[in-house]
């Protein structure tokens, strides 16, 4: 259940542009890998694009790209890599993913992850100091975290995420009833022994220790940045009541910086329920909310 949050789209093969792989080091001396595509444009700015859960390699997911894309053409697309994910020193694979990916990986990590490569663009004369953070499901919860802490962000867009409740009280909102019942034992456990050996709901007890009290949302109201929270009342993984509670707790807070839009027929793929897939519309229309706000606003006149 929790691996199907990982965000999906169809992805025509003529628009992906092609994309350069770059590193810089944690403190740790372990590599964070990242990947820029490229533009024709000397001076650009940079569209963030983050994946929901799994140790899927950014590079072999096209639909990122894509989605950049739309949302920010001429841009260049900026994908993250997952610690112990597109690199040699991972380790074995258990489950599916580098036991190092299982070992380390955080919500929080992730943030950090995203902060450094940011620090490490900023010595790039080619960028124009603009970026826009866009992730969808847990990607979305690092977007909201991301939202106060990156200067240069000119936009924020979460998609398919509950940012307004904690991601322990999502997961027992969107999993079946014995997983949902099974979920504070588990918590406790992680709580007490946040070990990468151990694993529920294809997510490691590390990052349950990190993740279970975390609410997104309370990262959106200390921002300025413009957000747009995007969700699906038809959606079964995050469910709209953790998405309209994101939104209530920004309003409740008199942030007139954080818009929300509900499209009643989607579910968390921005899919109707007869499988079309909506999803380029719904970014479609993200760019254009995205464009409105990079106008300069007209100074007032002096009488």
């Amino acid at each position: 259940m929790i691996a199907a949050l990982l965000l999906a789209m169809a992805v025509p093969s003529a628009d992906i542009a092609p994309l350069t792989q770059h590193g810089v080091e944690r403190p740790d001396g372990s590599r964070i890998n990242y990947w820029l595509g490229k533009t024709r444009r000397r001076s650009s700015g940079v569209v963030l694009v983050m994946q929901g859960t799994g140790c899927e390699a950014v590079s072999s997911k096209p639909n990122l790209r894509h989605a950049a894309g739309i949302l920010r053409p001429g841009d260049r697309t900026l994908l993250i890599d997952k610690v112990g994910v597109g690199s040699d020193d991972g380790g074995p694979v258990i489950d599916g993913c580098p036991q190092r990916y299982w070992d380390r990986y955080t919500l929080s990590l992730r943030v950090q992850d995203c902060l450094r490569v940011i620090a490490d663009l900023r010595r790039q004369p080619w960028w124009n100091k603009e970026i826009v953070i866009f992730g969808g499901s847990e990607g979305g919860a690092v977007a909201a975290l991301l939202a106060p802490l990156v200067p240069e962000a000119k936009a924020v867009i979460v998609l398919s995420s509950g940012t307004g409740v904690p991601v322990g009280e999502l997961i027992r909102a969107a999993v079946p009833p014995a997983m949902a019942a099974e979920a504070p034992d588990v918590f406790a456990a992680a709580h007490e022994h946040p070990t990468g050996q151990q694993r529920w709901g294809g997510l490691s007890y590390r990052w349950w220790d990190d993740a279970v009290d975390i609410v997104p949302a309370r990262s959106l109201v200390q921002s300025t940045v413009p957000v747009l929270l995007i969700h699906g009342a038809r959606d079964q993984s995050s469910p709209v009541s953790t998405a309209r509670a994101g939104y209530e707790m920004a309003r409740n807070a008199g942030k007139a910086n954080v818009e929300y839009r509900e499209f009643a027929e989607l579910d968390h793929f921005m899919r109707t329920a007869d499988g079309t897939d909506h999803m380029d519309r719904v970014l479609g229309d993200a760019a254009k909310w995205i464009e409105a706000r990079k106008r300069p606003r007209r100074r007032a006149r002096r009488s």
